[in-house]
């Protein structure tokens, strides 16, 4: 530190602490409460103070907001690799046909989903790779769609194409319950990825992916860079009309 910072007084470590914890405090002190850390103003200490204050945000830091500081930053990373075309993934509120089956005519529906408005998913991709993931991000969740068994426990793609739900999911119907972004990723593969958390079942219906996950998925990615592709389309979920 004497040759970064020039002269280095150690007695004035005190001071620099605190303010940094000010600094803290003001800018993230929201989402520490949350995470359980009050701060008492009067003295500047968090309410559980059997350790320093400095200690408590450093931990806090580094368990709590990198994780997801780091999920975030690989979340725009495989957005900017991913291509985004409007028509690879639709949502239709008609149930789909059970006759003669007629592709949808060629049009670019606004990027709208209807509040509480069953839905189907319609995707469909013009490339060579057989297996789907799709995630889901929205205001407060993270999921996956597919493959999952609330929705999609068959992730190969038919011609090119998968409809969900599909027959052998939980659900027979896909809503909103929240207005705001809904963001959705697509990466497909030669080979489904043999990831735990990607295994349908029922007791995790759609599995949530976290900062662990998607570390895990980045890596498997990252092993095997040439064999996949990306597609990025976000909705915005509004009150339906009446």
């Amino acid at each position: 530190m004497d040759k970064k910072l020039g002269a280095f007084n150690e007695q004035s470590i005190n001071p620099t602490l605190a303010e940094v914890l000010k600094k803290l405090k003001k800018q993230f002190g929201e989402e520490m409460a949350k995470n359980g850390i009050h701060w008492e103003h009067k003295r500047g200490r968090p309410a559980d103070d059997k350790q320093s204050p400095w200690r408590i945000a450093y931990g806090w830091l580094w368990q709590q907001k990198f994780p997801y500081w780091q999920m975030d930053w690989l979340w725009q990373t495989l957005i900017k690799k991913a291509a985004s075309p409007s028509h690879w993934l639709r949502f239709t509120p008609d149930s789909p046909s059970r006759g003669m089956v007629v592709p949808p005519g060629k049009k670019n529906d606004p990027p709208v989903i209807g509040l509480g408005i069953p839905y189907y998913i319609h995707v469909e991709l013009d490339c060579d790779q057989q297996h789907l993931l799709l995630l889901n991000r929205g205001l407060d969740t993270n999921y996956v769609v597919c493959p999952s068994q609330a929705f999609a426990p068959v992730n190969r793609l038919k011609d090119k194409k998968i409809l969900m739900p599909q027959s052998e999911a939980m659900c027979e119907e896909i809503t909103f319950d929240t207005v705001g972004q809904e963001e959705f990723l697509a990466i497909v593969l030669d080979d489904s990825l043999d990831l735990s958390w990607l295994t349908p079942n029922e007791e995790e219906p759609a599995p949530i992916w976290n900062p662990e996950r998607l570390k895990e998925l980045w890596t498997r990615l990252g092993e095997d860079s040439n064999n996949w592709q990306a597609f990025y389309r976000s909705f915005e979920v509004v009150e339906a009309s009446a």
